[in-house]
């Protein structure tokens, strides 16, 4: 994961650089600048509520491509994309303090989603600024495509995990018993020039996600039909 944060702040430094820097655009070049692109970049994600115990933050990798509509009088506009994230959340739940030894213990969620924001952009400054910048607001549709849990200080996946004796003590799944799709409210900031730009986003989790949760025979003790939620902070390069 540190090669691809320094990866990324490396290319967030040459790509903001290469921006051109006149002040404003003509008609005709804002006729002809590009209001789509791809976007790269990374995560600080958590799951929140109250079935989940000592969650910690983890980092993951987002791509993906978006759209907006072009500029025009008014500053609201829309936009959209499709984006694939890895996310989830680390649990600092240590040898000595649960029952089952620490090979028990869940240590890590990790969660490969598709997901599709619908936002409107809040456009700051003039329309015919060189650097296109916009409050964004709006909310995220979230489709889990992979949830996997993973259990002591080795964090290794809990679907393939050997007991002492050579056996798996855990059911086996595709997915943990997650809802499918999570919707999240966003805020967030973006700023494009001529070449590229970069983006933040506040995701929280609205609903729900819990759907009979229960990691059999780990602890902390799940099952409690308490909420589960996520929440992620993405920083993204947009060119």
């Amino acid at each position: 994961m540190k090669k691809w944060t320094t990866f990324i702040v490396f290319c967030a430094v040459c790509l903001v650089k290469a921006q051109t820097q006149s002040p404003t655009w003509t008609d005709e070049e804002l006729a002809e600048r590009l209001n789509y692109g791809l976007k790269l970049g990374l995560g600080v994600s958590t799951m929140t509520g109250g079935e989940l115990e000592n969650a910690r933050p983890y980092v993951g990798p987002s791509a993906g491509f978006f759209w907006y509509t072009k500029e025009k009088k008014s500053p609201w506009g829309f936009q959209t994309g499709f984006e694939g994230n890895l996310r989830g959340s680390n649990f600092a739940n240590s040898n000595d303090q649960l029952p089952g030894g620490g090979n028990s213990n869940y240590r890590r969620i990790g969660i490969i989603s598709a997901d599709v924001p619908l936002l409107l952009n809040y456009r700051m400054g003039k329309k015919s600024d060189e650097v296109y910048r916009c409050v964004q607001m709006g909310l995220l549709v979230s489709g889990i495509i992979k949830s996997t849990v993973y259990l002591g200080p080795d964090k290794l996946p809990a679907q393939h995990y050997l007991d002492s004796n050579g056996m798996s003590h855990l059911y086996r799944w595709k997915n943990l018993p997650l809802k499918p799709i999570e919707f999240a409210a966003v805020l967030g900031y973006q700023s494009r020039g001529a070449v590229a730009g970069w983006q933040a986003q506040l995701k929280v989790g609205i609903n729900n996600m819990n759907n009979n949760f229960v990691l059999p025979y780990a602890y902390p003790v799940t099952g409690r039909g308490r909420r589960i939620s996520t929440a992620s902070l993405n920083f993204s390069l947009v060119f």
